[in-house]
């Protein structure tokens, strides 16, 4: 048996040329927009994740050239990955409780209530509301949007309204507590690696900057629902719960699995024990209100009602809700969900990551952005370079975390040189990749709300106002009050930053 002596230090080549480096990207953008030329709002379904697998491949092709060699590469792509993992189960959770919410009729509630209370003129701005308000309160865009963006956008098409537009309103509401709620991860991990700023002070200056914007928002929101936006005539709600009462047990109860929800995530319960626990409830829920719909689909009358009721559960968990019911129109609203249904997801987030991980550890994510920061002159454009980096590190990276992490990391000296404050930088950072992040089609949340909502990126981002106002506005209040906004003249700067933390936040979504 022979034993390798090889020096690992050997197998790590030297950093890609700028050429090198701006090809890779070039074949990654190109191969995506071919993709999306080719097959639209149905690039996710696979086109995309082929388009990212090849970019991959190219830039292995690229390292292998500059002289990076198997196990180290490996190791980068494997770390990455493993960094993901917390987020595929979550993704997971994500199909299961969407799958359950159907089967334990809580959708259909929304629906039978909804139809009764809800303004199809008001919809959207309604919609919006309540998910900032919950988002705020969660810190967890992804618990957000599978707790309230999925029966919402379900109920959208039953009230007329576009469930684009719905999943718009979701989304800008779900991401507002990714920067601004004390418990977020985003929001620690970005404190943590910029040093120097406190959860609090973070808080108050990012809920400045989110106010002109959430205004914007809910007033856009507003309009298209007054302007009109609706699909269909006036509905008629009797008509409509008489329907879903045909084939649902519908009462409060079913509202169970989504207050259980919102409790699990006050008590700072991680994302996937807030969604896969209540999918689990769902079922048992199920299995006491909705007798004749679990006969109906279990479709074998040898079985004993316990059985029947093990068999659906544990087909809505895997492979989501199927109501069969002879009705196009209410089969399509009554179909989803499912662990299953995630995989292609799953794939867009792997080869995503395996991207990232190739990009970042060759140094040519740093090849591209070093030039970039040379470009800074003064507080203003350092402020709109640092956003800028922070959304072209989270299209390329694929992961709003590689974001927060490196764009802090190349820019904490820079904003010392300057004197300008930790919060400065914190914001401008929450205020730009962490709120893009969700429009990306082959980013970690672009995916994972896509999956959760079946509805493509590209279709709902035109309406999530929040995530590409919220750049705009704060770079404005940049120039007008952030470059003045400097520490104060007896202040060291290095003092005030700190060394840059060795151990930082992980996303706890698993514990």
């Amino acid at each position: 048996m022979t034993v390798s002596t090889s020096d690992p230090t050997k197998e790590t080549g030297r950093t890609p040329s700028m050429l090198a480096s701006l090809l890779v990207l070039g074949v990654m953008v190109s191969l995506i927009l071919l993709a999306v030329m080719f097959f639209g709002s149905e690039v996710a379904d696979g086109p995309l994740q082929v388009s990212m697998t090849l970019s991959t491949l190219f830039a292995l092709t690229v390292a292998f050239y500059y002289g990076f060699r198997g196990s180290v590469v490996s190791d980068a792509i494997r770390s990455s990955v493993n960094g993901t993992m917390g987020t595929i189960f979550v993704l997971l959770a994500i199909g299961a409780i969407i799958g359950t919410l159907y089967l334990a009729g809580t959708v259909a509630a929304f629906i039978y209530y909804g139809v009764e209370l809800l303004n199809p003129r008001f919809y959207y701005i309604t919609v919006f509301i309540i998910a900032s308000v919950l988002s705020m309160l969660l810190g967890s865009s992804l618990t957000t949007v599978g707790a309230v963006g999925v029966p919402f956008v379900g109920l959208a098409a039953i009230m007329g309204v576009s469930p684009a537009i719905a999943a718009g309103a979701a989304i800008s509401g779900a991401i507002l507590g990714d920067k601004t709620a004390k418990i977020s991860d985003t929001a620690l991990l970005t404190i943590a690696t910029v040093g120097g700023v406190k959860i609090d002070e973070h808080a108050r200056m990012v809920i400045r900057t989110a106010i002109p914007t959430i205004i914007i928002s809910a007033l856009l929101f507003l309009v298209l629902g007054l302007m009109g936006s609706t699909t269909a005539g006036p509905i008629d709600p009797t008509e409509v719960q008489d329907t879903v009462s045909q084939y649902f047990n519908v009462s409060l109860l079913a509202f169970v699995p989504v207050i259980l929800i919102f409790v699990l995530s006050m008590f700072r319960f991680s994302s996937f024990m807030c969604l896969m626990l209540p999918a689990i409830a769902a079922v048992i829920l199920a299995g006491f209100t909705q007798h004749d719909l679990i006969v109906s689909l279990a479709g074998d009358p040898s079985l004993s009602y316990f059985e029947a009721v093990l068999k659906v559960g544990i087909d809505t968990l895997a492979n989501g809700f199927h109501l069969n019911s002879g009705n196009a129109s209410l089969d399509s609203l009554f179909n989803g969900g499912g662990t299953a249904g995630m995989l292609t997801t799953m794939w867009l987030i792997l080869v995503a990551a395996s991207f990232g991980a190739v990009a970042d550890f060759t140094g040519m994510l740093r090849r591209i952005i070093a030039p970039v920061i040379n470009w800074t002159k003064g507080p203003a454009t350092l402020i709109l370079t640092t956003m800028l980096t922070a959304i072209g590190l989270n299209t390329v990276a694929a992961d709003p975390y590689v974001s927060i992490v490196v764009t802090s990391r190349m820019f904490r000296n820079e904003y010392m040189k300057e004197r300008l404050k930790p919060v400065t930088l914190s914001t401008a950072i929450a205020d730009s990749g962490t709120m893009v992040s969700g429009i990306i089609p082959w980013n970690v949340n672009g995916a994972l709300f896509a999956g959760a909502l079946g509805i493509g990126t590209l279709v709902y981002a035109p309406y999530a106002f929040l995530a590409y106002l919220t750049p705009l506005v704060t770079v404005m209040i940049g120039f007008l009050y952030f470059r003045k906004d400097h520490l104060a003249g007896d202040d060291d700067a290095t003092a005030v930053y700190g060394e840059e933390p060795d151990k930082l936040p992980t996303s706890a979504q698993l514990a």
